[in-house]
């Protein structure tokens, strides 16, 4: 794995930038995670703006899985993955910049998104699910093949849903990294690895690219199961 993977990868622990103040920070606990619902990627910056004010900057290296073979043949497409570096104290943002790497398209995509006014709002609203309160407080930025991205709220595995879709569209190719154009990213992420252990399935068994994502997702929140019957006030 190259130097520059290394230094990355340790920065994912120890960098956090948060500009947060009394006066920004409005109490509600909320996380963010991330992933694919059938690559793999490498986490590269997460960074959270309120009012144009940077909230925090993740620095780090993180994998959102995603690819599996099963998935693959069975087409098990919904989106997985991990959480972030804790945003405890930090205001919920109202604009979220993230970047990764996409093991199979070969590429650094940029995701840059306005969030809803009233996102607090809805981290907030609390549900009875048998006999215990949850919410959907999870921030979750999703990436597909072809550059697909999808920006949700959720609850926790067995919590409040279906998950809501914030915002979707078409990440941004990022062509202009100077390190990129000296050493490929397969070299920098270990790509070719990934190649190797799925690059036959996805040929027998080729996903689906860009918008065409969307119906396809949209179909596998349709069938969640409606948890959220009982909002408590």
């Amino acid at each position: 794995m190259m130097f520059r993977f290394l230094i990355i990868f340790i920065g994912l622990s120890l960098s956090l930038v948060a500009c947060s103040s009394p006066t920004t920070t409005n109490h509600v606990k909320w996380s963010y995670g991330h992933g694919s619902n059938i690559d793999e990627l490498a986490i590269i910056k997460v960074v959270f703006y309120r009012n144009g004010a940077l909230l925090g900057s993740y620095s780090g290296g993180g994998m959102g899985p995603g690819a599996s073979t099963k998935r693959i043949t069975e087409k098990r497409y919904y989106w997985a993955g991990g959480g972030g570096l804790p945003v405890d104290g930090m205001a919920v943002p109202d604009q979220a910049v993230v970047e990764m790497v996409s093991f199979y398209d070969r590429k650094r995509y940029r995701i840059r998104v306005d969030l809803p006014t009233d996102l607090a709002q809805q981290m907030q609203q609390r549900y009875q699910i048998n006999g215990r309160t949850d919410q959907r407080n999870w921030l979750y930025f999703g990436l597909a093949p072809g550059g697909y991205y999808e920006v949700l709220l959720m609850g926790d595995l067995a919590g409040a849903s279906p998950d809501i879709l914030l915002t979707r569209g078409i990440a941004e190719e990022v062509a202009d990294d100077w390190y990129d154009k000296k050493v490929p990213l397969s070299r920098q992420y270990g790509i070719d690895s990934f190649d190797k252990k799925y690059g036959a399935l996805f040929k027998q068994y080729p996903v689906p690219q860009g918008m065409a994502w969307a119906p396809i997702m949209d179909d596998y929140r349709a069938k969640q199961p409606r948890t959220d019957q009982h909002p408590v006030k």
